[in-house]
């Protein structure tokens, strides 16, 4: 029987932190299209009022910006998966199975 390639494989890390900067650089962009989604307005008004502050929402960029940090943080998951598959992995030889609670009882032998 022929085993497949080993999970843990030291360049693994590499991938794990360019997936880091590719994170990075995701959210970046995030917090530039928030930035432009969110216009203030104020228009002067006379000495008797105060001036008229008004903000205005771009729905096209806060929706990117919000698909930009999902992408983000999927990012980032996949760069702990594969930084941990670059230190260690579970070693399918290991002992027998650990039990944490009591096997069922055998039923008794029916007499003949």
């Amino acid at each position: 029987m022929s085993r497949g390639p080993r999970l843990n494989q030291p360049w693994r890390a590499g991938v794990a932190a360019g997936l880091l900067v590719l994170a990075a650089l995701l959210v970046r962009l995030a917090v530039l299209a928030w930035s432009h989604g969110v216009i203030t307005m104020v228009l002067p008004k006379n000495d008797v009022h105060p001036d008229l502050v008004s903000t205005r929402y771009v729905g096209s960029f806060i929706a990117g910006a919000f698909g930009l940090a999902t992408i983000a943080a999927l990012l980032v998951l996949a760069a702990l998966r594969q930084l941990l598959l670059a230190v260690r992995t579970r070693s399918r030889r290991g002992g027998p199975p650990v039990h944490t609670v009591e096997p069922p009882p055998q039923p008794a032998p029916a007499a003949a």
